[in-house]
């Protein structure tokens, strides 16, 4: 008995050494229980990444400056966002067109950009009845245009249900909310009615926020965040902040295939 009594206090000494210490604790999950895993990082949206500022240069002047007496100053006028397919910029036919058939000394330069990356631009179409222009960028040199179009949207191809929530991207007051990395704001809302239908346009309504800044700024289905169903153009009036109307995606097709024709 002496002989096993000693072998049962060599294997209590033995357990004692590899016991858990009193700081850790253990935790059995049952079988039939799934393992808690944390939740992935929401992804950035397709159309965040899609759209730029609208902006134009112009020349400040600098009284106080001792060596270099203008400064380039700008002024984010709208948004405009990269149609993947036609490699072109899209916007609103009225953040640009004021700038249509006046001398850039005048006017200034047109750029478009996104996180303070500004490249000059020209306007190549424009449609004042549906409120649309096309953008493209004045050097093309290096593959600057697939590697920005790279990350552009489509459209679709009919109109989502009442109801159907959304997403849009833009620059809300220009220059004003912009901050050092100069990046868009995303909003959410719901299609508030399917189509609207005037004589020479087809608009869907948004039940949404709106401000200045935002208009040329793409409408895309949050399910298939890179598909666009219309373009923000405007509210109804300035009284109007909780809805607004967007270009339908038919317009923008048709001046897209007329500007590469």
């Amino acid at each position: 008995m002496g002989e096993l009594d000693s072998q049962d206090d060599v294997l209590r000494e033995l357990l004692q050494e590899q016991a858990v210490p009193p700081n850790l604790s253990t935790k059995v999950v049952p079988s039939d229980q799934p393992i808690e895993t944390k939740p992935k990082a929401p992804k950035t949206p397709g159309v965040y990444r899609a759209v730029r500022a609208v902006g134009i240069l112009k020349p400040q002047f600098q009284p106080q400056a001792k060596e270099r007496f203008f400064a380039d100053r700008l002024e984010v006028v709208g948004t405009a966002f990269w149609l993947k397919d036609y490699r072109v910029l899209i916007t609103c036919a009225h953040v640009v067109n004021g700038l249509v058939g006046a001398p850039i000394e005048v006017t200034g330069l047109l750029v478009v950009g996104n996180t303070g990356n500004y490249r000059r631009a020209v306007i190549s179409a424009i449609d004042v009845i549906h409120d649309l222009a096309i953008l493209n960028l004045v050097d093309e040199s290096g593959g600057a245009v697939e590697q920005e179009a790279a990350e552009g949207l489509s459209l679709v191809s009919e109109y989502p249900t009442v109801g159907t929530e959304v997403g849009y991207a833009g620059f809300p007051m220009g220059t004003y909310l912009m901050d050092s990395t100069h990046a868009p704001t995303y909003a959410v809302g719901v299609i508030g009615a399917q189509l609207r239908q005037e004589p020479n346009r087809k608009e869907v309504q948004i039940t949404g926020s709106v401000a200045g800044g935002l208009s040329g700024a793409p409408v895309v289905l949050r399910s298939t965040p890179e598909k666009v169903i219309g373009v923000l153009a405007h509210s109804p009036s300035r009284e109007a902040k909780e809805f607004f109307r967007a270009i339908s995606w038919e317009h923008v097709r048709a001046l897209a295939e007329l500007a590469i024709s």
